[in-house]
C-alpha cells in the first residue's frame, strides 16, 4: 500500500456553519465536483464522532480515454459545527480520508480541506489525481455556489 496526500484552501462569502452544511450534502456537488454524476443518502446515524450520512455516489471518469461509471460509498460524518470528514472506500483497499474545516475571515468563511489516499502502489498516483482534479473543482467553484446560496 501507498500514501499520498494533498490539501485545498478557498475563501467563501459564507459563515463557516453554512459553508460545512454545504459541504456536508453531497447530493449538492453536483456540477462542482468533477466526475459526480449523483450522490444518494443510504444511511444515517450518530456515533462518538458525531451525526453521520452514509452515500451512494456515482461518478463519470476516464481510465485511457474511455469512460466509465464508477459507484462508491462515502460517509460524511459532522465532527462539529465547522468541521466533518469523511471517507471514501473507492475500491478494494483504495480509501480516501478527507477532514473539512471552515473558520471566519473578514468577509467569510476559509475553508481548508486534507486529504489522505491510500492505494496500492499501482493504484495511488491515479486516485489521488482524480481526486484532486474533482475536489480542486469544487473548491474553485465553491464560492460563487455560496454567494448565490
Amino acid at each position: 500500500m501507498a500514501t499520498r496526500r494533498f490539501q485545498l484552501t478557498t475563501i467563501v462569502p459564507a459563515d463557516p456553519v453554512s459553508a460545512i452544511d454545504f459541504l456536508s450534502d453531497l447530493s449538492r456537488h453536483r456540477g462542482l465536483h468533477a466526475f459526480m454524476k449523483s450522490a444518494e443518502v443510504v444511511a444515517t446515524g450518530r456515533d462518538s464522532d458525531g451525526e453521520w450520512r452514509e452515500w451512494r455516489v456515482v461518478d463519470r471518469l476516464k481510465f485511457l480515454g474511455i469512460p466509465y461509471t464508477f459507484r462508491y460509498p462515502s460517509r460524511i460524518t459532522r465532527t462539529s459545527r465547522r468541521s466533518i470528514r469523511g471517507r471514501v472506500r473507492a475500491a478494494p483497499g483504495c480509501t480516501l480520508e478527507i477532514t473539512t474545516t471552515a473558520e471566519t475571515v473578514t468577509r467569510g468563511s476559509v475553508v481548508k480541506e486534507s486529504a489522505v489516499v491510500t492505494a496500492p502502489w499501482i493504484l495511488v498516483g491515479y486516485v489521488t489525481e482524480n481526486a484532486r482534479v474533482a475536489h480542486a473543482r469544487t473548491f474553485s467553484l465553491l464560492p460563487a455556489e455560496l454567494a448565490s446560496a
